[in-house]
């Protein structure tokens, strides 16, 4: 199995869940390799970059399509994964087609929502009808899709997929794997972990940092916020801003915590939720968030009201008794652990499924791209091929 991701790797959601199901894999199938972006260990397939405008923190990067290719061709998968439009998809989609290899979409980003967050109507209309078409060809041509939250699957029928599949989210094994500290007393430390980017929200989360002075706050992250971040941080005493953190500290920062706050206004799931509930921490998130669509951690999640401030549901979870809020971060763990297995076991039903669409397939044809790619790839080939 090939996974193929623009999303750098452990950068944000979508980089991590596709990095945590590859680790998952591993033994489960004969082999499954990932392909994705690394500031820290650039891939061989990846390319030239440049800065994603309006956010420096993030990049664009383009394939190195000869490396892609001959990485394809030498591993021969039964299946190619990508997680929708992006450079990276869209390389590894060709090459699919071309080589008669059967193709699963992942459907797990709001791109409407995004693209009026950031742009103007006009050039949100614009952008967001580019997307849903390359979503639309991608459907129509992929043998599986598959999608991380309920409101999705709606959305992916609607945008042209035939059979869309829901999927749970795996973990870590940072996550998983360490036993979790206990729940400490009082309930005075409250964290937040992701980008700082608009979607996100962190004005609610800000703002609860100011009204309740007698509780630690920690943001931990980087994005196009993060001036906004500093300069509160600067002025209120009870708030520390980390910057962007490794997957090892982040789960120190849990521990060390109580309460993890996901205030996003757009968020197809929020994977650093689960991540919390792993870790025995109790988790407040706003009605938008795709994982209160799952029943299991619906019920161990602190929902806050449309028309509730944070500060006021950090109250409802304070005012629960020690022994409550025990039981509910222990519920929370346990419903994260059975999340990641259901996610591990549900993706390998997918990914046999598509693997049976590769004999309807069409043969596919020669290409003179793709044999002009294989043959520069063999003067400079890639180490492992």
């Amino acid at each position: 199995m090939l996974f193929v991701v623009d999303a750098m790797k452990g950068r944000n959601g979508v980089g991590a869940y596709f990095q945590d199901l590859v680790a998952h894999l591993d033994g489960k199938v004969a082999r499954a390799e990932l392909v994705c972006p690394s500031l820290e260990e650039p891939h061989p397939c990846q390319g030239v970059s440049m800065p994603i405008p309006g956010d420096p923190t993030q990049r664009l990067f383009f394939p190195k399509m000869r490396e892609l290719t001959a990485l394809v061709w030498e591993m021969k998968p039964h299946v190619i994964v990508i997680p929708g439009p992006g450079i990276f998809s869209l390389g590894a989609y060709w090459v699919a087609r071309k080589l008669g290899i059967p193709v699963c979409v992942t459907f797990q980003t709001d791109y409407d929502r995004l693209v009026q967050l950031y742009w103007g109507p006009r050039l949100a209309k614009l952008a967001g009808g580019l997307l849903n078409w390359l979503n639309r060809t991608l459907f129509r041509g992929s043998s599986a899709v598959a999608t991380i939250c309920e409101s999705m699957i709606a959305d992916a029928r609607a945008a042209g997929a035939r059979h869309p599949q829901l999927v749970g989210t795996p973990l870590g094994p940072e996550f998983v794997n360490r036993a979790p500290a206990p729940l400490a007393e009082p309930l005075d430390s409250v964290l937040y972990v992701g980008r700082l980017a608009a979607e996100k929200n962190l004005e609610r989360f800000l703002a609860m940092a100011e009204q309740r002075p007698d509780c630690r706050f920690t943001v931990a992250g980087d994005g196009p916020l993060r001036p906004l971040v500093e300069e509160h941080a600067r002025r209120l005493p009870n708030l520390h801003f980390l910057g962007w953190c490794s997957r090892e500290r982040v789960v120190e920062q849990l521990d060390a915590h109580q309460v993890l706050v996901l205030p996003s206004s757009v968020e197809a799931f929020g994977t650093v939720a689960l991540e919390a509930l792993a870790r025995q921490r109790l988790v407040i998130t706003t009605p938008v968030c795709g994982i209160n669509q799952w029943p299991a951690l619906a019920r161990v999640l602190t929902v806050a009201a449309a028309d509730e401030s944070l500060a006021d549901t950090l109250a409802r979870l304070q005012a629960l008794t020690p022994a409550a809020r025990r039981e509910r971060a222990e519920a929370g763990r346990r419903a994260a652990l059975a999340m990641n297995q259901g996610a591990v076991d549900g993706w390998l039903q997918v990914l046999q499924g598509c693997a049976r669409q590769g004999a309807v397939l069409p043969k596919p044809r020669r290409s003179p791209t793709v044999a002009v790619l294989r043959r520069l790839s063999t003067h400079q080939a890639r180490p492992g091929l």
